[in-house]
């Protein structure tokens, strides 16, 4: 169909089409434009929760990791109880009641906003917390008190090494979340491959 064919074809078309397809034009426009902004507005909520949440985590671990000393100081303090322990067997160190997971819990149900480079090492952190304050639920019964010495002392040092490796899961966290905040994934990735080139364990992914 040439060009005149095409005028002359356009021209006998009833002008109420032709505003019907303009107004269907306007219209689909509208929607791809609406789509586009609520796209839009949905990704910038998302990143400033993830903001948000990064931040109000981050803070929660750093402020325990503070109160875990570090690992000589864990494993310099579990000495000399355990030294105390066996020279006195009537002796029952006091274990106190800790709570770090409060922002953790709270958050729990959006977990799957935060990215892969900083879910997993999160996710371990806390449920290593919340296995130190398992055990230290039950060293706090009547139960542990009432143990042999011997199984005490084993109990008490397993404690410790559950806070060392907390430390350490905590460390590690917490680096790849200030990575990630600064430079996005691909800085978090970076820092996860140098750290794990260091460590030869997980124990060892300190983030330092």
């Amino acid at each position: 169909m040439n060009e005149n064919a095409v005028i002359s074809w356009a021209s006998g078309v009833d002008p109420r089409v032709w505003q019907a397809v303009v107004a269907g034009a306007f219209l689909a426009a509208g929607w791809i434009f609406n789509g586009w902004q609520n796209r839009r507005a949905a990704s910038r909520l998302r990143a400033e929760k993830l903001r948000d949440y990064h931040r109000a985590i981050y803070a929660e671990i750093g402020a325990n990791l503070a109160n875990l000393w570090d690992t000589a100081e864990l494993e310099g303090y579990r000495d000399q109880l355990v030294e105390r322990m066996r020279e006195d067997p009537s002796f029952v160190p006091f274990i106190p009641i800790e709570r770090h997971d409060t922002v953790f819990d709270a958050l729990i149900a959006d977990i799957h906003i935060l990215p892969r480079q900083t879910i997993d090492p999160i996710v371990i952190y806390y449920a290593q917390l919340k296995s130190v304050a398992a055990l230290a639920a039950d060293m706090r019964a009547d139960a542990y008190a009432r143990m042999e010495p011997a199984r005490r002392i084993l109990m008490y040092q397993d404690y410790i090494a559950m806070k060392v490796q907390l430390l350490a899961f905590g460390r590690y966290a917490n680096a790849l979340i200030d990575a990630f905040s600064r430079g996005g994934k691909e800085a978090a990735d970076e820092k996860a491959a140098r750290i794990n080139s260091r460590a030869e364990g997980p124990s060892d992914r300190s983030g330092e």
